[in-house]
């Protein structure tokens, strides 16, 4: 199959997956049944075309077709964000193993950022199973830039600095300025990159984080003691740092 249709056909798939995940992120922290039927989430009208990927959002301009409300728009962003990813991936890695590993490691990503600055969350059903993944990669000889004792050291890396993160905050301000699902969340991502890897990324989410929260406070849509998702930050700097410069 020629490259450039490999890389369409991997965009089609990540609106589907990505589609799916929408699903998930709206209905797990609600405790909700995962496989029952669509329906919007406004006036709980049963969907049919409707819950087309990406295409039913634009077709319905935004909005409910039955009731009119905005659809939220968290789930043509998930779509949009899965397809880019798996096609970026594709057009770097091919329709490879290497490239199968990455999409698995962003889908929990996506996942994970979008139920942490929605849902204020973290799901170690989500990050065990990945970080699980992350330490049997090297096992699997798919990424040369992996191997058992550098994905290790990742993880020591992340759970250990974000953990002395979480005791700053819980001694100096007597608040928790990270979550322990944070921690973990860094500890995932540090085994996922590597050593150095991890290094770059995690240094990465938190000056994302800090940019963020800047311009929050900076148009006033956030306060200073407002929840923040350090974790979303996080997987933003590591779906990059997949996408763009893992080799």
């Amino acid at each position: 199959m020629p490259a450039v249709l490999t890389i369409v056909l991997a965009a089609v798939i990540g609106l589907v997956l990505g589609s799916a995940l929408s699903v998930v992120i709206r209905r797990l922290p609600r405790g909700l049944g995962l496989f029952r039927r669509l329906r919007c989430t406004r006036c709980g009208h049963p969907l049919a075309w409707e819950a087309a990927p990406l295409a039913g959002y634009l077709v319905q301009r935004g909005r409910c077709r039955h009731c009119g409300r905005p659809i939220p728009a968290f789930f043509p962003l998930t779509e949009l964000l899965t397809s880019a990813v798996l096609a970026l991936l594709v057009w770097r890695h091919g329709a490879t193993l290497l490239a199968g590993l990455y999409a698995c490691f962003s889908l929990a990503l996506i996942l994970t950022l979008f139920v942490d600055w929605l849902h204020h969350d973290i799901y170690y059903l989500i990050l065990l199973p990945t970080t699980a993944l992350a330490l049997i990669a090297p096992l699997l000889h798919l990424d040369p830039r992996l191997d058992f004792r550098s994905t290790l050291f990742g993880l020591v890396v992340g759970l250990v600095f974000f953990g002395l993160l979480f005791l700053f905050g819980q001694f100096l301000f007597h608040s928790q300025a990270l979550g322990l699902g944070d921690v973990w969340l860094a500890g995932t991502i540090g085994a996922m990159m590597g050593f150095y890897g991890a290094l770059l990324t995690l240094t990465a989410g938190i000056i994302l984080a800090a940019l963020g929260a800047g311009l929050l406070l900076l148009i006033r849509r956030a306060s200073p003691k407002q929840y923040m998702p350090y974790g979303a930050y996080l997987c933003l700097a590591a779906l990059g740092y997949l996408c763009f410069w893992a080799p």
